[in-house]
């Protein structure tokens, strides 16, 4: 059996994390953080192919890691799905400016997202 695509998911909400692992644990290797400094201590580690990020967290918010793992040279090919609340055309350009490859807003179809997922997998 071929290695499933490897995707981290960062959410502080402990609900949203087990409706995203429920979805998608059949078909890829997922791992959760629940803030920005967690996916960030992690990120290295596991060396995801995509990433499901959260903006709006204590702490580090979703804007903020993208820039970081954006400026690291070793996270360059990690594909970054923003998955926000915040539905406002400004608040999705910031994410495209700070470096994220599409945006998601909640609540979504998850046949959606499984799209989003497979576009990532096939560039």
């Amino acid at each position: 059996m071929a290695n499933k695509t490897k995707i981290l998911v960062v959410d502080d909400d402990p609900m949203n994390l087990k409706f995203l692992k429920e979805i998608l644990s059949d078909e890829y290797n997922i791992i959760a953080a629940l803030s920005g400094e967690e996916a960030l201590e992690i990120i290295f580690d596991f060396m995801p192919e995509i990433l499901l990020l959260d903006i709006m967290m204590p702490g580090i918010d979703g804007y903020e890691v993208c820039k970081k793992i954006r400026a690291n040279e070793k996270l360059a090919n990690i594909k970054i799905l923003l998955v926000s609340a915040k539905a406002m055309l400004n608040e999705k350009l910031m994410g495209y400016e700070v470096g994220a490859d599409d945006y998601i807003t909640k609540p979504f179809e998850h046949e959606e997202l499984l799209a989003k997922i497979k576009i990532f997998i096939r560039q």
